[in-house]
């Protein structure tokens, strides 16, 4: 399931970039090149505690499977993949080049992977982090695409 391939319309788009942030104290590098994005933090855990609460007070709850399953399969509507990786590995894969079963069945949408080594050393919520991180990039290559 790819761009052009019926499920999805030929939208590709190529991504450049390298950025490095903080997010509440917590240091992020996002990197992409070409259809790949890769977002990178030292504290996982911390990085989805505060992206959840900035979350939270932006739609008045919580975010959840919906939100993440909209990044996923807004991420392989325009051939683009990211991951992201904490200390112990990647965490999450999200986007065109995922097809996942389990995930279908635990994040909500076959275009989500989580990886168990990576998310068990960071206590499993980053599923919803990697979602809400990711929503910026979604919208910007939205943007771009116009």
């Amino acid at each position: 399931m790819t761009p052009g391939d019926g499920l999805f319309p030929a939208r590709a788009l190529e991504v450049t970039g390298d950025l490095r942030l903080e997010v509440d104290g917590v240091p992020v590098r996002v990197e992409a090149s070409g259809s790949e994005i890769a977002v990178r933090s030292t504290d996982v855990r911390r990085l989805f505690s505060a992206v959840r609460l900035a979350g939270g007070a932006a739609t008045q709850g919580p975010p959840g499977r919906a939100e993440l399953a909209r990044v996923a399969d807004t991420l392989a509507e325009h051939g683009l993949t990211a991951r992201l990786e904490g200390p112990a590995g990647r965490v999450l894969s999200l986007g065109a080049d995922v097809d996942s079963g389990a995930g279908s069945a635990l994040l909500g949408t076959r275009r989500a992977r989580l990886h168990p080594a990576g998310a068990l050393h960071t206590g499993g919520a980053a599923p919803v982090a990697a979602g809400l991180l990711l929503v910026a990039l979604a919208v910007l290559a939205r943007r771009r695409r116009r």
